[in-house]
């Protein structure tokens, strides 16, 4: 199953934070919110840049790991047009998993930006190219010798490394899995994940989620209070 170029359509002109409270109304506990991982290309942290499209998985392993499979070709080269490149790193490497040639590749074969579930590196060069690239953190070391590409179009986890456990052991923020042709998307806020298969309904709560805040904005910019405005418009 894939999202229909309609929906997708629809679903790009919305925020990661209409998105996400979607996603909250359907009782997904993380919203699909993958946290720490933010804006570093083509500004830091600011402007209208935004991505959706399909998650194009990449997993990446220790270079020291010789048992875990390798791809047939460079990962990518084996990106599609129109996708979101999603690459997961291991959570104790410091190095980068993205940099400027692979901006290169990627733009030349129309991927939309990467995310990175860890770091990046020759920020100028993304810049230049106005290349969308979101990554938990940058680094000044490339991949090499430090970790590898693995498997592509695989479900990947994400989760926060700095998130703490319960009592029972649990993280306190769930992690994320993202499947393959999941819909990325990503803004200046954050990055999103939504399920393929939720996608529809996600635009529908988003309408009407729109909808509900722009008439709260619209009393609250006239000089009603909060609470009033959200019992009228949020019914709480």
């Amino acid at each position: 199953m894939s999202v229909s170029k309609s929906v997708l359509a629809k679903l790009s002109t919305f925020s990661s934070c209409e998105v996400a409270d979607a996603l909250i109304k359907l009782k997904l506990p993380h919203g699909g919110f993958l946290p720490g991982i933010d804006m570093y290309s083509p500004t830091h942290m600011s402007g209208s840049t935004s991505i959706c499209g399909p998650a194009f998985t990449v997993k990446m392993v220790l270079q020291s790991d010789t048992e875990a499979p390798k791809p047939a070709k460079h990962f990518v080269d084996a990106a599609e047009p129109g996708s979101v490149m999603l690459v997961s790193s291991p959570a104790t490497t410091r190095s980068a998993v993205w940099g400027g040639l692979m901006t290169a590749r990627a733009q030349s074969l129309g991927v939309q930006g990467v995310v990175l579930d860890g770091r990046c590196r020759d920020l100028s060069e993304h810049r230049e190219s106005k290349f969308p690239v979101f990554a938990r953190g940058h680094s000044i070391l490339g991949q090499s010798p430090f970790t590898r590409p693995s498997e592509l179009q695989v479900p990947l986890e994400i989760a926060d490394p700095t998130v703490g456990t319960d009592a029972d052991g649990e993280p306190t923020f769930p992690p994320v899995t993202v499947y393959p042709g999941d819909i990325l998307l990503a803004d200046v806020d954050g990055v999103v994940s939504v399920p393929k298969d939720l996608a529809e309904q996600v635009v529908a709560l988003a309408t009407e989620g729109r909808r509900v805040d722009g008439l709260c904005m619209d009393d609250l910019r006239a000089g009603k209070g909060i609470k009033e405005t959200f019992a009228l418009h949020r019914g709480k």
